[in-house]
């Protein structure tokens, strides 16, 4: 493992322990296919918040992923978001590389 694997492995732990349990966290799961992913928004604590939103892989479909975020995080006074993806062939990394770009811890479901 070279040292850029092992500061990812740190930061992720180190991000995991910060959000378990907290209030303060919407989780978005993203399952990654090619032409359309599914979300699922939580907290921490294991509420449901939005059960399934479906948007395209495409720059439109990833705006209106930002856009549901930004709203849910407004309802329930949420400061923080981690996006878990599945990374499935390469039709993740548009997505991730967005995420990114804005800002956005993104974690992919197979780290740890």
């Amino acid at each position: 493992m070279n040292v850029k694997e092992s500061n990812r492995i740190k930061e992720f732990r180190q991000l995991e322990k910060e959000v378990r349990g907290s209030e303060g966290y919407l989780i978005i799961g993203i399952d990654v296919a090619k032409d359309n992913h599914h979300a699922f928004f939580g907290t921490a604590t294991g509420k449901t918040l939005l059960r399934r939103l479906i948007f395209e892989n495409s720059i439109d479909g990833f705006e209106k992923l930002h856009a549901h975020m930004e709203a849910v995080k407004v309802k329930h006074c949420l400061e923080k978001v981690v996006f878990g993806l599945e990374p499935t062939a390469d039709y993740h990394k548009p997505l991730a590389e967005y995420l990114i770009k804005c800002g956005h811890n993104v974690v992919p479901e197979n780290t740890g």
